[in-house]
């Protein structure tokens, strides 16, 4: 009797610990994923942009500044409240007409594929929003 007592709490314990794990699991590390050592550096016209929770995504057709083809780069950032409350980006501003010419500044994915987080969009008049992330934030972590 004892010891399906002791089988039942183990078992009870470990389903506890997988319900709890996959919370854990459901956010990345942006120093994990990103390589924070170099900045890209890419310049046209958005694609597309998926102004979504939990991270917006911009999709812009470029040339890769190390190989010179033309990619489909998928540049994240925050999310969509994050990016106008605290940068006043909102999709009508980075779509625009959908013909301006826009510069993204990114840190690139660490295992190489076409993606990056946003660090700064600057437009066709000069101005340039930057996105930056203090260290002590929790997009950091």
């Amino acid at each position: 009797m004892k010891t399906k007592f002791h089988a039942v709490y183990a078992v009870l314990f470990a389903v506890c610990g997988l319900l709890f794990a996959i919370p854990a699991n459901a956010h990345h590390s942006l120093y994990s994923e990103f390589n924070h050592d170099k900045v890209v550096t890419i310049s046209g016209v958005m694609s597309s942009v998926e102004w979504v929770n939990p991270h917006i995504y911009l999709y812009m057709d470029a040339k890769d500044p190390e190989s010179g083809q033309v990619k489909t780069w998928a540049i994240e950032t925050f999310p969509p409240n994050h990016m106008k409350t605290r940068f006043g980006l909102t999709k009508a501003a980075l779509v625009g007409d959908g013909n301006q010419t826009l510069k993204l500044e990114f840190n690139p994915a660490a295992n190489g594929k076409a993606l990056g987080w946003l660090k700064s969009v600057t437009y066709p008049d000069g101005h340039v929003i930057r996105i930056v992330v203090d260290p002590g934030d929790p997009e950091s972590k």
